[in-house]
């Protein structure tokens, strides 16, 4: 296995809600130090590169801001190269409000938006999904969605990911977004790449879901690793499999485990 870039998803390989995963920062840096590149990908449609930069700086990762490819900033970047500077209506929290405008856009009241862009909002209400119903149904508007996400595992459980908007939005209008940015999507996974700098054929994905993480690097057209310390584990690895129509080229315990085997060659 000749590798010389690494996507990694951020949780369920390198951490489950604000805790590192057991040996997971150790294998992180053993791919470091063996010169291996590393960045970054995260569906997460409420945080700030900022953010998740501050998260890491805390489990004693050293990767730089620009290694951490988030949902909510490579939307911005997505909206910015297709069109520019956009005004946007967005159902989004302050995470990726920021995102938006740190790359120029303008947020502004739905009656004035180009773009809708649909995130999370963990306190969503009937006046939010009324702005965003009337943006869906002009067919002038664009309209992306940050993620494709059903659902969000959260500590205590799982919670309504994006999906719960792009859903309504569906029943409500039949319109399903223009475009949506995260995994498995190839936009984000093309910006993980960009950031990497190498060819595609050196390059492999690093996640715990068959159906995002897996699908995505099929559809990047990468080497998949699997590994077993997230959603998927021995005993649902086979059920995946066959719901989702994919097979990781590679599986894992571990982060760390796949950090032995790409520098035991090095």
């Amino acid at each position: 296995m000749e590798i010389d870039g690494l996507i990694l998803d951020i949780d369920g390989v390198i951490s489950r809600g604000r805790k590192p995963i057991e040996r997971a920062i150790e294998g992180y840096r053993m791919l470091k130090d063996a010169g291996i590149k590393v960045v970054f990908v995260s569906n997460n449609s409420t945080r700030s590169r900022r953010i998740m930069f501050e998260r890491f700086a805390s489990f004693g990762i050293d990767a730089e801001e620009e290694d951490l490819i988030i949902a909510t900033h490579a939307t911005a970047v997505y909206i910015a190269r297709e069109h520019g500077k956009a005004r946007i209506y967005t159902t989004g929290e302050p995470g990726l409000q920021e995102e938006l405008q740190n790359l120029g856009h303008e947020l502004v009241d739905y009656r004035e938006a180009e773009f809708l862009v649909v995130g999370s909002n963990r306190g969503i209400n009937f006046e939010i999904f009324t702005k965003a119903l009337r943006l869906a149904l002009n067919e002038n508007i664009r309209y992306v969605a940050v993620n494709p996400d059903k659902v969000f595992p959260a500590e205590d459980g799982p919670i309504p990911g994006t999906g719960l908007i792009i859903g309504a939005l569906y029943w409500m209008t039949g319109r399903m977004p223009d475009a949506i940015v995260g995994k498995p999507s190839k936009i984000i996974m093309e910006q993980a790449i960009e950031r990497l700098g190498l060819d595609r054929d050196r390059v492999a994905i690093v996640g715990d879901q068959i159906d995002v993480d897996v699908l995505a690097g099929k559809n990047a057209g990468i080497k998949t690793i699997l590994v077993l310390s997230g959603v998927t584990d021995e005993s649902n690895y086979r059920k995946k499999v066959e719901e989702v129509g994919v097979e990781p080229d590679y599986v894992f315990r571990d982060l760390y485990e796949v950090a032995q085997r790409l520098t035991s060659s090095k």
